[in-house]
């Protein structure tokens, strides 16, 4: 090769030689680089490719494991509730209380319940205002916005530090 470069420059002139020298140079400096950089990319997706795999052994580990542990004859069957009703029966329903009369002779007076009847579930939502556009909760402080809010974040960074995706 540096034969055929030699010859090929030997009827230019010094100054002209030294350029294309010089161009050669940065040429091969620059396919050196796209090497390199290829390298690092496949060295960089064969890691993800590998961690992924582990990702998802622990998963097919953990599902065999609840599978398992669901055929045994210890488990017990419970009833499914949803997260998105939870939320609903959080709402403080408009409780009826009953009168409660304190006498000299009663030892406890009938406290209200922590738990509404299941009567009197909401089952869907009330505004206290019908002329409003939105719940009157939707409305909070500055301050205790950046508060939830900075909790939140915390919690997802937790998460995902953990490993679960975080979407």
């Amino acid at each position: 090769d540096s034969g055929n470069i030699k010859a090929g420059l030997e009827h230019l002139t010094p100054a002209e030689q030294a350029k294309a020298r010089l161009q050669l140079v940065l040429e091969a400096a620059a396919k050196a680089d796209e090497a390199l950089k290829a390298k690092e990319r496949s060295e960089e997706e064969a890691k993800k490719r590998k961690e992924e795999d582990q990702a998802t052994l622990v998963e097919q580990v953990k599902r065999v494991k609840e599978i398992e542990a669901i055929e045994s004859d210890s488990f017990v069957p419970q009833t499914f509730r949803s997260s998105k009703e939870v939320k609903k029966s959080a709402e403080p329903p408009e409780l009826q209380y009953e009168p409660v009369t304190i006498g000299v002779g009663t030892a406890e007076a009938s406290a209200p319940e922590k738990e509404p009847p299941p009567a009197n579930i909401p089952t869907a939502i009330k505004y206290q205002d019908d002329n409003s556009l939105a719940h009157p909760n939707l409305f909070i402080e500055k301050a205790e916005a950046e508060d939830k809010w900075f909790q939140r974040l915390i919690t997802l960074r937790q998460e995902r530090l953990m490993g679960s995706p975080v979407a």
